[in-house]
Protein backbone atom coordinates (compact mmCIF):
# COMPACT_ATOMS: atom_id res chain seq x y z
CA UNK A 1 0.00 0.00 0.00
CA UNK A 2 2.91 2.29 0.71
CA UNK A 3 4.18 1.93 -2.88
CA UNK A 4 0.81 3.04 -4.20
CA UNK A 5 0.89 6.09 -1.96
CA UNK A 6 4.45 6.90 -3.08
CA UNK A 7 3.43 6.63 -6.71
CA UNK A 8 0.36 8.73 -6.06
CA UNK A 9 2.44 11.39 -4.29
CA UNK A 10 5.01 11.46 -7.10
CA UNK A 11 2.30 11.70 -9.74
CA UNK A 12 0.64 14.49 -7.79
CA UNK A 13 3.94 16.39 -7.47
CA UNK A 14 4.62 15.98 -11.19
CA UNK A 15 1.12 17.21 -12.01
CA UNK A 16 1.61 20.23 -9.75
CA UNK A 17 4.95 21.00 -11.40
CA UNK A 18 3.39 20.67 -14.84
CA UNK A 19 0.52 22.93 -13.83
CA UNK A 20 2.98 25.50 -12.48
CA UNK A 21 5.10 25.38 -15.66
CA UNK A 22 2.07 25.69 -17.89
CA UNK A 23 0.81 28.61 -15.85
CA UNK A 24 4.23 30.26 -16.06
CA UNK A 25 4.26 29.61 -19.80
CA UNK A 26 0.90 31.29 -20.27
CA UNK A 27 2.06 34.19 -18.13
CA UNK A 28 5.20 34.52 -20.29
CA UNK A 29 3.15 34.36 -23.48
CA UNK A 30 0.82 37.05 -22.13
CA UNK A 31 3.83 39.14 -21.12
CA UNK A 32 5.33 38.80 -24.61
CA UNK A 33 2.01 39.80 -26.16
CA UNK A 34 1.76 42.85 -23.90
CA UNK A 35 5.34 43.80 -24.81
CA UNK A 36 4.50 43.29 -28.47
CA UNK A 37 1.55 45.65 -28.12
CA UNK A 38 3.98 48.26 -26.78
CA UNK A 39 6.47 47.60 -29.56
CA UNK A 40 7.35 49.89 -32.41
CA UNK A 41 6.04 47.34 -34.91
CA UNK A 42 2.61 47.23 -33.28
CA UNK A 43 2.54 51.04 -33.17
CA UNK A 44 3.44 51.17 -36.86
CA UNK A 45 0.70 48.73 -37.79
CA UNK A 46 -1.85 50.67 -35.76
CA UNK A 47 -0.68 53.91 -37.35
CA UNK A 48 -0.94 52.36 -40.82
CA UNK A 49 -4.50 51.28 -40.06
CA UNK A 50 -5.46 54.85 -39.11
CA UNK A 51 -3.66 56.21 -42.18
CA UNK A 52 -5.55 53.77 -44.37
CA UNK A 53 -8.84 54.95 -42.86
CA UNK A 54 -7.94 58.58 -43.46
CA UNK A 55 -6.82 57.74 -46.97
CA UNK A 56 -10.15 56.08 -47.75
CA UNK A 57 -12.08 59.06 -46.41
CA UNK A 58 -9.94 61.48 -48.43
CA UNK A 59 -10.40 59.46 -51.61
CA UNK A 60 -14.15 59.19 -51.07
CA UNK A 61 -14.34 62.96 -50.78
CA UNK A 62 -12.31 63.31 -54.00
CA UNK A 63 -14.61 60.84 -55.78
CA UNK A 64 -17.65 62.89 -54.88
CA UNK A 65 -16.11 66.00 -56.44
CA UNK A 66 -14.53 64.80 -59.70
CA UNK A 67 -14.46 62.43 -62.61
CA UNK A 68 -15.79 59.33 -60.96
CA UNK A 69 -14.61 56.50 -63.30
CA UNK A 70 -11.00 57.70 -63.49
CA UNK A 71 -10.80 58.37 -59.80
CA UNK A 72 -12.31 54.99 -58.97
CA UNK A 73 -9.63 53.23 -61.01
CA UNK A 74 -6.83 55.28 -59.43
CA UNK A 75 -8.27 54.72 -55.97
CA UNK A 76 -8.60 51.00 -56.59
CA UNK A 77 -4.97 50.73 -57.66
CA UNK A 78 -3.68 52.76 -54.74
CA UNK A 79 -5.87 50.91 -52.24
CA UNK A 80 -4.65 47.59 -53.59
CA UNK A 81 -1.01 48.66 -53.16
CA UNK A 82 -1.64 49.91 -49.65
CA UNK A 83 -3.52 46.73 -48.74
CA UNK A 84 -0.67 44.55 -50.01
CA UNK A 85 1.82 46.57 -47.96
CA UNK A 86 -0.38 46.34 -44.86
CA UNK A 87 -0.85 42.58 -45.31
CA UNK A 88 2.92 42.09 -45.63
CA UNK A 89 3.47 44.10 -42.46
CA UNK A 90 0.78 42.16 -40.61
CA UNK A 91 2.32 38.85 -41.71
CA UNK A 92 5.75 39.96 -40.48
CA UNK A 93 4.30 41.00 -37.13
CA UNK A 94 2.41 37.71 -36.88
CA UNK A 95 5.65 35.82 -37.53
CA UNK A 96 7.35 37.74 -34.72
CA UNK A 97 4.54 36.85 -32.31
CA UNK A 98 4.52 33.22 -33.43
CA UNK A 99 8.26 33.01 -32.90
CA UNK A 100 7.92 34.37 -29.36
CA UNK A 101 5.16 31.88 -28.58
CA UNK A 102 7.24 29.03 -30.07
CA UNK A 103 10.15 29.98 -27.82
CA UNK A 104 7.91 29.90 -24.74
CA UNK A 105 6.49 26.53 -25.75
CA UNK A 106 9.97 25.10 -26.37
CA UNK A 107 11.13 26.38 -22.99
CA UNK A 108 8.10 24.79 -21.32
CA UNK A 109 8.79 21.48 -23.09
CA UNK A 110 12.42 21.55 -21.97
CA UNK A 111 11.42 22.29 -18.39
CA UNK A 112 8.77 19.61 -18.38
CA UNK A 113 11.08 16.98 -19.81
CA UNK A 114 13.89 18.07 -17.49
CA UNK A 115 11.67 17.86 -14.39
CA UNK A 116 10.31 14.45 -15.33
CA UNK A 117 13.85 13.08 -15.75
CA UNK A 118 14.87 14.39 -12.34
CA UNK A 119 11.89 12.74 -10.64
CA UNK A 120 12.54 9.25 -12.05
CA UNK A 121 14.08 6.85 -9.55
CA UNK A 122 17.54 5.70 -10.55
CA UNK A 123 18.11 8.63 -12.96
CA UNK A 124 21.59 10.08 -12.90
CA UNK A 125 21.55 13.74 -11.82
CA UNK A 126 25.17 14.77 -11.78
Amino acid sequence: MENTNDLHDKAKKMAEKAEKLISEGFDKAKEHFEKAKESETYAKITDKMYQAGEYVEKKLDELKQGDLPDKIETFRNQAEEKAETFIDQAKAYGAILASDVDEVIDTMKEKLSGDSKQDKPGSANK
